[in-house]
C-alpha cells in the first residue's frame, strides 16, 4: 500500500484521489472565531483585574473599620475600669505634643500612670511611674492609628480615632461619661 501523491496544479493542491484540497487556506468563518475568542479572553481578564482591585478596597475598608473599633474599645474598656475620682485626665504628650488620655492607678503602694497616646501610626500604650513621662521604649502597640483626638468636658470624654488611607480618612468617635465625675 502506497500513498497517493500530491500533483500541485496552480496553487491548490489535488490529492491523489483527484479532488481539489485547499491546503493552507483559511476560511473567514476560522478568523472569526478566532477573533470572538481573543475578545471574550480580553473580557474575562479585565473582569478579573476590575474585581479583584473591588475586593482589595473592601478588605482594606473593612480592616480599618476594625482597627479603629478595637482602638475604641479598647479606650473605653480601660476608662471603665479605672472609672473613680480624679484618676482620669487628658494631657498633651510629651511624644508628639498631641492629646493624651492619662490614668492614675495604684499599684502594691506605688502610684503608676497609663498614658494612652498615637505616635508613629500606632495606638499605644505606656504604664510608667507617676510623674515620668511616657517613651515608645516602654510602650507597646494597641492597634494601628493615625491620629487620636481627646477631649474632656467636665464628666464627658469624647474620644476620636482614624486611620488616614488613600481615599480619605475614615474616622470613628464615641464619647464615655464619666461616673467619678
Amino acid at each position: 500500500m502506497s500513498c497517493p501523491l500530491w500533483k500541485f496544479s496552480r496553487g491548490k493542491s489535488i490529492a491523489g484521489n483527484g479532488r481539489p484540497s485547499n491546503r493552507g487556506s483559511v476560511s473567514v468563518e476560522t478568523i472569526a472565531t478566532m477573533l470572538l475568542l481573543l475578545v471574550l479572553g480580553i473580557g474575562i481578564f479585565v473582569l478579573a483585574l476590575s474585581s479583584t482591585s473591588a475586593y482589595t478596597r473592601l478588605y482594606e475598608g473593612k480592616n480599618f473599620s476594625s482597627e479603629l473599633r478595637v482602638a475604641l474599645s479598647y479606650i473605653q474598656m480601660k476608662i471603665r475600669q479605672n472609672d473613680l475620682y480624679d484618676t482620669i485626665r487628658v494631657e498633651k504628650n510629651p511624644v508628639n505634643g498631641e492629646s493624651a488620655i492619662v490614668i492614675r492607678e495604684v499599684y502594691s503602694g506605688e502610684v503608676y500612670e497609663t498614658w494612652i497616646y498615637q505616635d508613629d501610626g500606632k495606638l499605644r500604650e505606656a504604664i510608667m511611674p507617676e510623674g515620668m513621662p511616657p517613651s515608645n521604649d516602654y510602650s507597646f502597640e494597641i492597634t494601628d492609628a493615625d491620629g487620636l483626638s481627646v477631649k474632656k468636658d467636665g464628666s464627658l470624654l469624647d474620644i476620636a480615632v482614624w486611620l488616614d488611607s488613600g481615599e480619605g480618612q475614615q474616622r470613628q468617635e464615641s464619647a464615655v461619661t464619666l461616673r467619678s465625675e
